[in-house]
């Protein structure tokens, strides 16, 4: 059901994708990343801007309600360990998550856009925002640079590879979860290994904590709400012999609900105070909240639905689940009604998950992405916006 000039594109978009995987950059580094977006839209006869400091901006059409749809273009701090042709080329980066697709699938788009826009009324802004994966993340940047300024509604992608190959979906309402993370620091006091009775030791401080930590979701949350708290890094000490004076924390915490974030922080907080205070001990909780709740608008999951069985068949939908990755196209959506929805791009050759050092996905999949974003810009554009599309819109 995929056209033919779009089917045409498929060596082009994959070549797209394999120069920015083998030249993958960090967030906010993204500087030839940028430059390989601004020359490549310029070469189609397109006027991009720079925006959000290592984003691009473009607008497409003349006429009609403003649609936006972003990619993102950053990278992860991960050393590739695959055997591809293509493969990265600088040493600790990697585009491990598929942005590097979603950037060659929305130059995709902006080669065959003005094709149909000339056959239907409505405009464009596709927008290629940095540093998703860097908090507090490139989309803040970008709509402080003006792109949500008259734009109707918002739509991005995101592929899947653990989703079959083709197949494309979008949860109505929440559809990822809050992205918090926390550091802890315990400072006791240190001395000589033989004798503990002399000191203040942090490590079974530490240990208490983590073990108490884990009875907030288990103990604590109703088994009706989700939430997730993972401790991801500790550190103390360096010797056989001595005791340190310090312990440190890292971690995560993913919930759904305001309600279930504000009593894991309380909890938290109160467990690392309490537990401190026991052993005579002094502990600081830093809490930082990072990206809210990706939430797609009730019309516009509609809309796209309708668009998806449309254009690429009944048997190309799948009810995605609720995912506790977190994703700052939340913020665009905030903002303006729309949908972000996922590309299953599964691969039976490359079995690992997102943000795995061997991490790929099937590129015969990205004209089918091409294709409904297209489609689905058509119709945000066309459609009339209801009453509830503009309630509860937030600034920044």
């Amino acid at each position: 059901m995929i056209p033919d000039n779009i089917l045409a594109l498929a060596p082009e978009i994959i070549q797209w994708r394999r120069h920015l995987h083998a030249h993958p950059e960090l967030g906010y580094e993204e500087y030839d990343t940028q430059q390989f977006i601004l020359s490549t839209l310029r070469s189609m006869g397109h006027h991009p801007k720079v925006a959000g400091d290592t984003g691009v901006v473009v607008d497409i059409g003349t006429s009609g309600p403003m649609v936006l749809a972003r990619a993102d273009i950053d990278a992860l701090p991960i050393t590739e360990d695959s055997q591809v042709d293509y493969r990265s080329q600088r040493e600790g980066a990697m585009h491990a998550c598929g942005h590097d697709g979603h950037t060659a699938m929305l130059l995709g788009v902006a080669r065959v856009l003005p094709y149909y826009l000339g056959k239907h009324s409505g405009r464009a802004r596709l927008i290629f925002q940095p540093a998703e994966e860097r908090h507090p993340g490139g989309a803040l940047k970008m709509i402080r640079d003006g792109v949500l300024d008259g734009v109707v509604r918002v739509t991005g992608l995101h592929l899947q590879s653990e989703l079959p190959a083709g197949k494309i979906g979008a949860r109505l309402g929440v559809q990822s979860a809050n992205s918090d993370r926390f550091d802890i620091v315990i400072e006791g006091k240190g001395g000589h290994g033989s004798a503990p009775h002399h000191t203040i030791d942090p490590i079974p401080v530490m240990a208490q904590m983590i073990m108490a930590m884990q009875t907030i979701v288990s103990r604590q949350i109703s088994p009706t709400d989700a939430a997730v708290l993972t401790i991801s890094a500790v550190k103390s000490g360096s010797a056989y012999n001595a005791i340190p004076s310090r312990a440190e924390l890292k971690g995560t915490v993913r919930t759904f609900k305001t309600d279930v974030q504000d009593k894991v922080i309380e909890r938290l907080r109160q467990i690392v105070e309490n537990t401190a205070a026991t052993f005579g001990a002094h502990a600081e909780l830093q809490y930082r909240k990072g990206y809210p709740s990706v939430v797609n608008s009730q019309e516009e999951w509609k809309i796209f639905k309708a668009v998806v069985e449309n254009f690429a068949g009944r048997d190309a939908w799948i009810d995605v689940d609720e995912r506790m990755g977190g994703e700052d196209f939340a913020y665009y959506l905030q903002q303006r009604p729309g949908v972000f929805w996922n590309l299953g791009a599964h691969d039976p050759q490359y079995p690992y998950p997102h943000h795995h050092n061997q991490f790929n996905f099937a590129e015969s999949v990205m004209p089918l992405g091409v294709w409904i974003m297209v489609q689905t810009i058509l119709a945000f554009s066309a459609a009339p916006l209801s009453l509830s599309d503009t309630q509860g819109q937030e600034t920044f």
